[in-house]
């Protein structure tokens, strides 16, 4: 089995990420996102909403002899943590701000719940057995303009 490198990762999460589409507050045609993976990031934010999939952490366990293994060969199980950056409108009012946060939020949530229904490997990639995730509404300051968001975190349970 070929290893999983981190870029392949990064890069499959991001793909899920842009078959995603939102419709925000106060408009009547769903809009796609503009998803930025961790080689594609901008010094500022063109359009809205955009997202960003990048590294964040990752453990790796020691490779024992007795752990996992099959015909005496040892399975290492890494944890990789990705960051999604979702950055829904720039700072106005705070009504406004959450109600585009949230539409955001759900769309993300969905994307990812999507993906647990897909048969294993998921995000298509072999080595990926598991994932979870936690999310929180974030102000962001980025290039000088605050924007209204939500940064999911992901981990991934890697074989």
């Amino acid at each position: 089995m070929a290893r999983v490198t981190l870029p392949d990762i990064v890069d499959a999460v991001a793909d899920k990420l842009r078959l995603a589409t939102v419709i925000m507050p106060g408009e009547l045609v769903a809009r796609a996102f503009t998803v930025q993976s961790y080689d594609e990031l901008t010094e500022a934010i063109q359009d809205l909403p955009t997202i960003q999939v990048y590294p964040e952490l990752e453990q790796v366990d020691a490779n024992g002899v007795t752990d996992r293994t099959t015909i005496k060969v040892g399975t290492q199980h890494a944890q990789v943590v990705i960051t999604i950056r979702t950055f829904a409108r720039q700072r106005s009012h705070l009504a406004d701000d959450m109600a585009a946060a949230v539409k955001c939020w759900d769309m993300v949530d969905k994307t990812l719940e999507d993906a647990t229904t897909d048969c294993l490997p998921f995000f298509d990639l072999t080595g990926i057995r598991a994932f979870n995730w936690t999310a929180t509404f974030t102000p962001y300051k980025y290039g000088n303009v605050t924007y209204a968001g939500v940064e999911h975190t992901l981990t991934l349970e890697v074989y």
